[in-house]
């Protein structure tokens, strides 16, 4: 087992970090299907409102790729379709029957399975989109064979869930799934774990190439474990799933039914409570946050506090995330801030005497502290992102438009999500993963 050692990166260290406590939310009344959550698609509808659906039904599909259908994780009536501007779909509103009712997909053996079949029951499913690949990271698409299949196993974000620990609960699935994925490409799968892991069903899993990883956030992104692995050229491209979703894919298959529930991670300063918590796929942040209390102002976030995105009570949380955090808003603004020797400042430079304080869990707000100035490149970015690329002349690359440059400083390997940490030490205070995301938009739709 080959083994990469991060060096470059940060932990934050945010106060509200979730107990290793698994608990199950209460059965919700209603679930939600937000077709914005999946980025690069064009829903069209096949449901009305009024209309009893199972649980599987197929709800819309992408209409870029006729056969990638999105289906109902409940069974009940829809009861509201909410349109926006120019007649697009933002969500689907399913209230839950007393008796839910499942599409059968039929158990069946992964020995026995070819390639073709099982894209035929994914897709059939609506758990077709849980593969996405990069770049730009859509969803995979079932009429091209990636040349490498990624798992991350080690998540190192703020508050994301430990692997371990979720598989030491239970493991069912998980192989299965790897078997599934190992059909679907004649290239590698490649199984990322942390170091020293004590997950027998991640230490001695099959049909995979392991590897294990240390080192602070961003070590768990998968787009850093593409680079340092299989680096991606132009014309190429690579899928990845999560742990939970490849368990899922697992399942489907041995018991021929739709998954309905993942863990998840609720951390952050304003809770009460922080913890894991099984819930209902599509599930609101208000059922989600039933038991807990929100003090004062706070910010909803589905996802962690650097790739997340801003939610309310009445969304659900998003397809993807494993994670909903909520710190509080700041609004203060601090008179001659840039004076003050900062010992309750959290800065990832020398800049503060906070640095010399040993580190301990911080409460951190929305504040940017500051406004957007000129890039300077005092080399925070370069400290916190490994990777072999060039990030301020890749950054200026993409604000000129330059494709040439930007396909030579490789922007094929990047993703917004693994510049979110240098948005967060940028002195410059520029959205750093919003340029780059900007960036990828700009070549997809150019070709």
């Amino acid at each position: 087992m080959k083994h990469i050692r991060i060096k470059k990166g940060h932990d934050l260290r945010i106060a509200g970090r979730p107990e290793k406590i698994i608990k199950k939310a209460a059965a919700p009344r209603q679930l939600k299907v937000e077709p914005p959550n999946f980025s690069g698609i064009k829903p069209k509808l096949l449901v009305k409102e009024g209309e009893s659906v199972k649980i599987g039904t197929p709800l819309f599909y992408d209409k870029l790729h006729p056969g990638i259908k999105f289906t109902s994780p409940g069974g009940g009536v829809i009861t509201q379709i909410k349109f926006g501007e120019r007649r697009r779909i933002e969500e689907i509103v399913i209230e839950l029957s007393s008796a839910e009712t499942a599409v059968e997909f039929g158990a069946q053996g992964s020995s026995a399975l070819s390639p073709g079949d099982i894209k035929t029951t994914l897709l059939e499913s609506g758990l077709w989109p849980v593969i996405r690949q990069r770049p730009f990271s859509r969803i995979a698409d079932p009429e091209k064979e990636p040349k490498a299949i990624f798992i991350s196993a080690r998540p190192t974000a703020p508050f994301a869930p430990d692997i371990e620990f979720l598989l030491g609960e239970n493991c069912e699935g998980f192989q299965a799934g790897l078997n599934i994925l190992a059909k679907l490409t004649a290239g590698k799968v490649n199984l990322v774990i942390p170091e020293n892991t004590a997950a027998r069903c991640l230490a001695e899993a099959e049909n995979v190439d392991l590897y294990s990883i240390s080192g602070p956030h961003p070590a768990g992104n998968v787009g850093i474990q593409i680079h340092h692995i299989d680096p991606i050229r132009p014309g190429e491209f690579i899928w990845y799933v999560s742990v939970q979703d490849v368990m899922a894919i697992g399942n489907l298959f041995s018991k021929g039914q739709l998954p309905l529930e993942k863990v998840i991670c609720v951390g952050g300063s304003s809770l009460s409570k922080h913890l894991y918590l099984k819930i209902r796929r599509g599930m609101l942040v208000k059922d989600i946050l039933k038991d807990n209390t929100i003090s004062g102002e706070a910010r909803l976030i589905s996802g962690d506090v650097l790739t997340g995105r801003k939610t309310g009570l009445e969304n659900c949380l998003g397809f993807y995330d494993e994670i909903l955090s909520v710190i509080p808003e700041g609004r203060e603004r601090r008179l001659l801030g840039w004076m003050r020797p900062g010992w309750d400042v959290y800065s990832l430079t020398n800049a503060f005497f906070s640095r010399l304080r040993p580190r301990s869990d911080s409460i951190l707000t929305t504040n940017r502290n500051g406004g957007v100035r000129a890039i300077v490149p005092f080399g925070n970015w370069e400290s916190v992102l490994p990777m072999e690329i060039l990030p301020t002349y890749l950054i200026k690359s993409i604000l000129a438009r330059d494709i040439d440059d930007m396909e030579k400083l490789g922007i094929y390997e990047c993703d917004p999500e693994d510049f979110a940490l240098c948005a967060f030490a940028c002195t410059s205070k520029q959205e750093v993963s919003e340029i780059v995301k900007e960036g990828l938009e700009f070549i997809e739709a150019e070709g």
